[in-house]
């Protein structure tokens, strides 16, 4: 592999470490980020090179071009992970309060990252394959965003800044395993399934996934990142010519028991510098 290569391949690794410290964003001290971005990183790196690269010759050729499953599934289910062992009593009794000046900004972020999004699942793709890749990312996009506004409208009886802010990104989440395989058409239903599966995550599942594990999952990430990302690994099974399903099952498998794992043993190393 090029130094740029490398470079792209870190940069992922930061995006899943921002993807796990959404789970617990404002819950922890300064310091405790920085330990919790040296403990990530190794996981992380272990989880790519027996899935992605297969190193031990047990998993088999898989399609996660843009991430769905190493970057973001990992990234949210060991920032869950983490958050069940630092959570405590006090902090889930605190609200999480939004405001009309948050949400602007909120939308603002989540604006700039529906527009680079291709750039980054088309970073390593062939230069031949990088006009439909992009593409695709778009189109997967627009799915999840049409669909966000559908499913925010038709469950809360309204539209919700947060599930804009956060699910009509679902698309680029799901997309990412396929985004130079899958057609335009396959591209825009993945695109609307992730975005309605994530709008419900948000409207419906989020307070019972936080009272059930006992957490607070700051940023959503299970409903933006986990599920979007898990299904966007399963959706490759029916959209890849000749793609090994057992490998592809494999993969999300190890990925979720590394993460889940990892996230757990690292918030209990990090909470021994405090809470």
């Amino acid at each position: 592999k090029s130094e740029i290569e490398h470079f792209i391949l870190a940069e992922f690794g930061a995006a899943s470490l921002l993807i796990a410290a959404g789970a617990l964003l404002g819950r922890l001290k300064m310091y405790q980020y920085m330990i919790l971005g040296l403990l990530f990183i190794p996981f992380y790196i272990l989880n790519e090179v027996v899935v992605l690269d297969d190193h031990f010759h047990f998993v088999g050729t898989i399609a996660d071009t843009g991430g769905s499953i190493i970057i973001h599934a990992f990234g949210a289910i060991f920032g869950i992970s983490a958050a069940v062992s630092l959570s405590t009593k006090h902090q889930r009794e605190i609200p999480i309060e939004a405001d009309a000046t948050s949400d602007r900004y909120s939308l603002l972020g989540s604006m700039v990252l529906w527009v680079f999004w291709p750039s980054f699942c088309a970073a390593l793709v062939p230069a031949a394959a990088i006009p439909a890749t992009v593409v695709n990312v778009f189109i997967a996009l627009c799915g999840s965003t049409v669909a966000t506004y559908i499913a925010s409208v038709s469950i809360r009886g309204k539209i919700n800044a947060a599930d804009i802010a956060n699910a009509a990104l679902a698309g680029g989440v799901a997309i990412g395993a396929t985004c130079d395989h899958a057609t335009h058409f396959e591209a825009m239903i993945i695109g609307v399934i992730a975005g309605a599966i994530s709008t419900f995550g948000f409207a419906v599942l989020q307070d019972k996934q936080q009272k059930f594990h006992k957490i607070i999952d700051t940023c959503g990430v299970s409903n933006l990142h986990g599920i979007p990302g898990i299904f966007g690994g399963l959706a490759a099974i029916f959209v890849v010519d000749g793609l090994d399903a057992s490998a592809q099952l494999k993969a999300i498998a190890i990925t979720i028991i590394i993460a889940i794992v990892a996230g757990l043993i690292s918030g209990k190393i990090i909470s021994l510098f405090g809470k």
